[in-house]
């Protein structure tokens, strides 16, 4: 097998673990702290994820990408590795007193807000990038299956009733904490700290670069929660989160490939094969939207159902606002190719920065507008327009690089048409199924998916046909 399947398989197995425990977890939340307590905690969780971001710069992204860029030359990988490592150390100790004063000041010591400053503890052993800009995927999966089962299984012993916010703030946030300090451990087998800070004027000044994205890109991802609750209440933030939980699983399971392709197309650019590049960017929109087209309008057809049988009826409304995001499923995941396949390997710095920072401020304006009087509804159709909108202007940069042939075209329109024709036989024909909510999501996602692939085999679509004659011939060679 070769690295990149292995690292995919890596991050795919991670994927379901991480989206599978909140699976379990997310109902029982909802249910036992409610609305309130989970808008408290997500309205808490929104400002430290901010903070953090905004202190560390873009040095996540920008750590991968260095690492990836030496990491056949160890004594070069120490220096940068340590660089990065003390730059970030100094930024987050700044974040950290800011916080912990914001805390005091301005949420007078309010508990849960307090217990959120073990994310920015474990933010000073978070060394992820440097695992991931190695392509040492197994590392930072095992870690992350670890600190997801710990989380996950304190949950459900600890936490019991509307009271315990504050004990499940403390959970969240040690899990994520334990499982950084595990990881760190493991440093030594591949780099030493080093006291060299030659480079750390350039760092500092490319880390920025790539932090006017980051930024921008929190404005409409968390921002939008800090905003909710000031501008609305708590509850609003309790069923916009459970809502924007269910889509970005979705959505971050059809995305791994962006945390595995960014180290390798980093490599294609540093050996000059643009041509290669330019065709995985064709291949990789191509099969995204034939699984991205019918999970969408698939997702449309049972949101609402789902919506109220995974979450309870408490949070009915935020079935309602699931639909208005479910586009955000198709954007975020060409975004992603987008953005970590060509736009950050290839430095294209403007192209990545821009239409992140039109999003954010057209996200600002749109909040500000809608919020106050549409509350958490406002709040989802802002994001999805945002969203939208960035997407376009990325492909107006890309539109000479991607240059989709017919092929790639008819592809495509037939994916749309199959999705479009697979949702309204299953909303037409769903009218008489059974009652019982969990039968009838579960039916509806099993017709709707042979649906689609029957249509694309009928139009002899050749993506579903080379599927289905792989999918045979492994079955031949199994029962051989």
């Amino acid at each position: 097998m070769t690295t990149i399947k292995k690292n995919l398989f890596y991050v795919l197995i991670q994927q379901f673990i991480l989206l599978g425990l909140p699976f379990l977890t997310i109902p029982y939340i909802s249910r036992v702290l409610g609305p309130n307590g989970v808008g408290h905690y997500s309205y808490s969780f929104s400002y430290v994820t901010l903070l953090i971001n905004v202190f560390l710069l873009g040095s996540n992204l920008y750590g991968v990408r260095e690492i990836a860029k030496v990491k056949s030359n160890s004594g070069q990988l120490s220096r940068t590795f340590s660089e990065i490592y003390w730059i970030r150390t100094g930024l987050l100790m700044l974040g950290t007193l800011f916080y912990v004063s914001c805390v005091q000041f301005l949420w007078e010591g309010d508990k849960v807000f307090y217990w959120q400053t073990l994310h920015f503890i474990a933010a000073f052993f978070d060394i992820t990038w440097l695992f991931q800009g190695l392509e040492q995927f197994k590392k930072v999966v095992t870690r992350n299956i670890t600190l997801k089962l710990l989380g996950f299984v304190s949950v459900f012993l600890f936490v019991k009733d509307e009271h315990d916010v504050v004990l499940y703030t403390i959970i969240m946030g040690a899990s994520v904490l334990i499982g950084n300090v595990a990881l760190f451990y493991r440093l030594g087998r591949n780099v030493r700290f080093t006291r060299s800070m030659d480079g750390f004027k350039r760092h500092l000044i490319q880390m920025f670069i790539l932090f006017i994205p980051s930024f921008s890109a929190m404005i409409y991802s968390v921002l939008d929660k800090t905003m909710l609750g000031f501008l609305s209440s708590t509850t609003q933030v309790g069923y916009y989160e459970q809502a924007y939980k269910i889509v970005y699983m979705i959505s971050s399971l059809i995305n791994i490939s962006g945390t595995v392709m960014l180290p390798r197309t980093s490599s294609l650019i540093a050996e000059n094969q643009l041509d290669k590049l330019h065709q995985i960017l064709r291949d990789g929109v191509t099969f995204t939207l034939f699984l991205v087209f019918p999970i969408m309008f698939g997702f449309l057809v049972i949101a609402k159902d789902f919506v109220q049988w995974f979450l309870g009826n408490q949070f009915q409304v935020s079935g309602t606002i699931a639909m208005i995001m479910a586009p955000v499923i198709i954007f975020k995941s060409l975004g992603v190719i987008f953005g970590s396949w060509y736009l950050v390997p290839m430095n294209k710095n403007k192209e990545y920065t821009l239409p992140i920072v039109i999003g954010a401020l057209l996200n600002l304006i749109l909040n500000l507008l809608l919020i106050p009087k549409y509350g958490a509804v406002g709040a989802a159709s802002a994001t999805t327009v945002t969203e939208g909108v960035i997407l376009a202007v990325q492909l107006w940069f890309l539109k000479n690089v991607i240059k989709p042939n017919w092929k790639m075209k008819k592809g495509i329109l037939m994916y749309l048409l199959a999705s479009v024709v697979m949702a309204i036989l299953v909303i037409v024909l769903s009218g008489e199924w059974p009652t019982s909510l969990l039968l009838k999501i579960v039916l509806k996602f099993l017709f709707g998916s042979m649906l689609y692939m029957l249509m694309l085999l009928l139009l002899r679509e050749e993506l579903a046909r080379n599927l289905v004659k792989k999918l045979f011939l492994f079955k031949l060679s199994v029962n051989k």
